[in-house]
């Protein structure tokens, strides 16, 4: 049995109950289909079964949050966690970073099965990932969603996008990247060091493994700020993460995460902010 025939095409992903909305994608396994909105406990807690699919997006006012998968014990909370995955082919193929290279086996237009040669991925690994094709010929490059792969056979990994499928012809001379989801390796922005990107706050210590709600986007407090607190210089409203994953306030490289709501001082600053991670 192939992912392709246990996938189900939920087809309205959108879940509305009160002011919450829960995005989850067009294409899921049936163990995944879950349409409960988290309650604000299930927000502070972290799981050893996946419940959603990974990337679920969860949408309440002024806050959005990401169900995520840890690649590492987080003790640290009020610090801003990252990507650790790194882009494919930085690390060679088949080692758990996705894929950099070319299609195993040509492709017609409407293809929805993509073979690629990861000798290493276990079912489904790609899932919520991004499928980029170069194509030089046509001077199209086109992306699309993973929405589930095959097990490895030892020689290939077998890719699945949705319907329509390949806007293209895909060949062997075509240059390809297969990501994975960026929600699937979360952990300390501190451990992915300056090369990697502030996805969120968890403000609850997670447990390599486990799965967990991030908070990505919007209105968020009780957050660890750095030795000088955001705000306490004049006109420095937007704040950024510093090296270790606390609120910093601007500072030349690093990434900016958001505004600040209130009026601070030279000797008081804040650390409630509109965070801007998603939207």
């Amino acid at each position: 049995m192939t992912v392709a025939t246990e996938l189900v095409h939920i087809g309205n992903p959108i879940v509305r109950a009160g002011n919450a909305e829960l995005w989850l994608p067009d294409y899921v396994m049936p163990t995944l289909q879950n349409t409960d909105i988290p309650t604000e406990a299930e927000l502070l807690e972290h799981c050893v079964t996946q419940m959603y699919p990974l990337g679920t997006k969860l949408v309440k006012k002024d806050f959005i949050a990401r169900y995520c998968h840890a690649g590492e014990t987080m003790t640290q909370y009020g610090f801003m966690k990252g990507c650790y995955t790194q882009i494919p082919g930085k690390s060679g193929n088949s080692a758990g970073f996705g894929f950099e290279g070319a299609a195993y086996a040509a492709c017609a237009i409407g293809a929805t099965a993509i073979k690629i040669a990861d000798t290493a991925a276990v079912k489904n690994y790609y899932q919520g990932g991004l499928l980029t094709i170069y194509d030089d010929t046509e001077h199209i490059y086109s992306d699309y969603e993973i929405i589930g792969n095959d097990a490895t056979d030892a020689t290939t990994t077998t890719l699945y996008i949705k319907p329509p499928g390949l806007k293209v012809a895909l060949t062997t001379a075509m240059g390809i990247d297969a990501y994975l989801s960026p929600y699937r390796n979360i952990r300390q922005l501190s451990t992915g060091g300056g090369y990697s990107s502030a996805m969120g706050y968890a403000k609850f210590p997670v447990t390599t493994a486990y799965f967990f709600w991030l908070q990505t986007a919007g209105r968020i407090s009780g957050v660890t700020g750095a030795s000088t607190w955001p705000g306490q210089t004049q006109y420095y409203r937007d704040v950024y993460a510093n090296t270790d994953g606390s609120l910093l306030t601007y500072s030349a490289g690093k990434q900016r995460v958001g505004y600040l709501l209130f009026r601070t001082a030279s000797d008081y600053g804040d650390n409630t902010i509109m965070l801007q991670l998603d939207s």
